[in-house]
């Protein structure tokens, strides 16, 4: 185990959030004035709820606070607001944070999830928070916005309830508010809005990438990581299971093109939270690693707070690092070990042929959490909360839009709309954005959940095509857009930029994952 340096320092000067977040594994029962708290608490996000209806309306996939958003963005910005990050407005994972409550045990706050569609791969559609006398408040559909409806009313609130979470008190109270780890999670947080993701790390201007976010953060408690790369930062401390994490630990990932090595680090924060420099759309920010990509590319972890210098051993077995990375402190590179870009670059893979082209793959991270989906009746909730309802002919639209861009957009590996460089799923999250609508992701794998799953036989002008390559061993790591008579554009690559090709060619045919329509 190597040892780690402490210093005395002097505390920077930044404003922290006030809620700190302990380890979902840990149940923090309320003390009776805490439990005093927590209803002042609940009553205050219900407030903020009710604040908003008549004046915020539902909008599929859209959060633009606080006038647009969809079911669980609703919940996500009413949490925020009272100075509770839950840290994803995805409803799936949503599901999963807190502990579970039984129905007749439900209280104010506790957030109450449905399934109107058992037969699909969602294990819920929609969600709400309950307000007290069997009611919920929640944004319901384009038609009603937001509603306030009995449990026990509409056929839907009976038929599709799934589930209940409760995340108070467990996001408001910290075991230990004065420890070295509390303070590290403090200082984590209170860079997120204030630093930058970048390359070289300047402590001046507050730019990091994850790795140099991680020492600076640990540097400001007198904790010396010793090095700004996260192959390095992974041989710190001593190992610590997934399941034993503590606030303050560093939890380290891959990404799609790492082949599972460490390229990436951030800060675990409670509640299967972590705080790290995601790229250079989010900055710093908070990404929950209950599932989806963070949960896939999870790696290890290490605990270098109150650890034993005694201790043996630099890792554990098959968690042991063993890819070596150019340090982020030298600014020819502008990158995390090669593989943390400072934008968040998609790794171009391969053209099998000049004419039939294989795309790249995907991006190193997602850039954003998503939000799944409620149907259309008066008050009862839409089976998606995906991207905002707009008419059939934005299809056209998008399709024109695409194709006007063959010779007038390149291929490239960050997203840069000054420069018209895009890769394949930049390209896509462009141009929706031309049409007004926001895909929240710049990266296949994420966008292929949008929407909702159409045919290869039902595809319409604006649908989202998702391809493999001849390495991802059949996972998605493309995205074109179907613009007709049997044909997508798409940006295939450096050689080739943006082409349209028909789907009856061989690669494509080989390749076809599946696809997705966003616009109904």
């Amino acid at each position: 185990m190597k040892k780690l340096v402490t210093t005395t320092v002097c505390t920077v000067a930044l404003t922290f959030s006030s809620v700190t977040i302990p380890p979902i594994s840990q149940s923090i029962a309320a003390t009776a004035p805490q439990q005093t708290e927590v209803e002042m608490k609940a009553d205050d996000i219900i407030s903020t709820a009710k604040s908003l209806i008549g004046t915020a309306t539902y909008e599929r996939y859209v959060y633009n606070p606080p006038y647009e958003f969809g079911c669980s963005g609703f919940i996500y910005y009413a949490f925020k607001e009272n100075g509770i990050d839950l840290a994803t407005r995805d409803t799936n994972v949503q599901a999963q944070l807190g502990e579970y409550v039984p129905k007749d045990e439900l209280q104010k706050g506790d957030l109450v999830f449905f399934d109107s569609n058992p037969n699909d791969d969602d294990p819920v559609t929609h969600n709400g928070i309950y307000i007290g006398n069997n009611k919920i408040i929640h944004m319901a559909d384009e038609e009603n916005d937001i509603l306030i409806s009995d449990l026990d009313g509409k056929d839907y609130y009976q038929n599709n309830y799934k589930t209940a979470r409760r995340v108070l008190p467990s996001f408001m109270y910290n075991e230990a508010p004065s420890s070295t780890a509390e303070k590290v999670v403090q200082i984590a947080e209170g860079l997120i809005g204030k630093a930058s993701y970048g390359s070289p790390y300047n402590e001046g201007t507050l730019t990091f990438n994850g790795a140099g976010m991680t020492y600076y953060t640990f540097k400001q408690v007198g904790i010396d990581l010793e090095s700004k790369t996260a192959i390095e930062q992974s041989k710190l401390g001593e190992p610590v299971k997934r399941e034993d994490l503590k606030k303050g630990d560093l939890v380290f990932l891959s990404n799609n093109s790492s082949d599972g090595k460490i390229v990436h680090v951030g800060i675990y924060a409670g509640n299967d939270q972590i705080i790290h420099a995601a790229g250079s759309d989010s900055g710093v920010k908070k990404s929950v690693i209950l599932n989806g990509y963070y949960d896939e590319h999870y790696v290890t972890a290490r605990r270098v707070i109150d650890v034993d210098a005694a201790s043996s051993g630099d890792s554990t077995g098959s968690e042991t690092p063993v890819v070596e990375e150019k340090p982020t402190d030298q600014p020819t590179t502008g990158t995390e070990g090669n593989q943390e870009s400072t934008t968040s670059p998609e790794p171009e893979a391969p053209i099998d042929t000049v004419t039939d082209p294989q795309p790249e793959t995907p991006a190193d991270k997602p850039e954003q959490e998503t939000e799944t989906q409620p149907e259309v009746p008066v008050e009862q909730p839409e089976d998606k909360e995906d991207v905002a309802p707009v008419q059939q002919d934005k299809g056209t639209a998008i399709s024109n839009l695409a194709e006007s861009l063959i010779g007038n957009a390149q291929y490239g590996r960050s997203y840069d709309e000054s420069t018209m460089s895009f890769n394949s799923s930049g390209l896509a999250y462009y141009l929706y954005k031309q049409n007004g609508i926001d895909l929240q992701d710049k990266t296949s794998i994420g966008q292929s959940t949008k929407g909702r799953y159409v045919s290869k036989g039902d595809l319409q002008e604006g649908d989202l095509v998702f391809l493999s390559n001849s390495s991802s061993d059949g996972k998605v790591v493309n995205t074109a857009i179907y613009v007709g008579n049997n044909e997508v554009v798409m940006s295939a690559g450096q050689t080739l930029g943006v082409v349209k090709r028909s789907l009856n060619r061989s690669w494509y045919q080989e390749n076809y994952v599946t696809a997705r329509r966003i616009i109904e």
